[in-house]
């Protein structure tokens, strides 16, 4: 898309160069790939396994995590690309796409990154994450609530 993409389209990145297409055969095998590499496992008391067992309940129930990020792999299956407005954050990373729309990310081995959250690093911390959606979706979490998923994000 040249009107997207003017500085790709004048160096002809769009343009195939050969006949043959030796990708497009493969990208199923490396997705599958993909998404059977295990997340690592969050050390023994990284997470309070208390607060992380209500913070289960609250992921897939009231707090609605659960209908993009599904277990067990903690994403969306199928088609897993939403509009900016759907998840109430502005469209500056999604525009990059061709779509215009932000993937569903893996919530897996969430404990292993401190800080920087979501697409773009936005969000400092889980807890900022968290509260967003609370505001976006009118969750009304209470803070021990919030604490709760938090611990729970961690332990996975």
């Amino acid at each position: 898309n040249a009107e997207q993409y003017p500085i790709a389209a004048k160096a002809g990145f769009g343009k195939k160069k050969d006949a043959e297409d030796k990708i497009s055969d493969k990208l199923a095998a490396l997705h599958f790939y993909q998404l059977a590499i295990p997340a690592p496992k969050p050390p023994k008391d990284s997470f309070n396994e208390e607060a992380a067992g209500r913070g289960k309940i609250l992921f897939n129930e009231k707090a609605q995590c659960a209908s993009c990020h599904v277990p067990p792999l903690f994403t969306e299956p199928g088609y897993n690309a939403h509009k900016p407005e759907d998840i109430g954050i502005d469209d500056f990373q999604a525009n990059r796409s061709p779509d215009k729309t932000y993937v569903t990310q893996s919530l897996k081995g969430l404990w292993i990154r401190k800080r920087g959250f979501y697409h773009d690093g936005r969000f400092p911390t889980l807890l900022d994450v968290i509260n967003h959606y609370d505001n976006f979706k009118k969750l009304s979490l209470a803070e021990s609530e919030k604490t709760d998923l938090v611990e729970y994000l961690k332990s996975l």
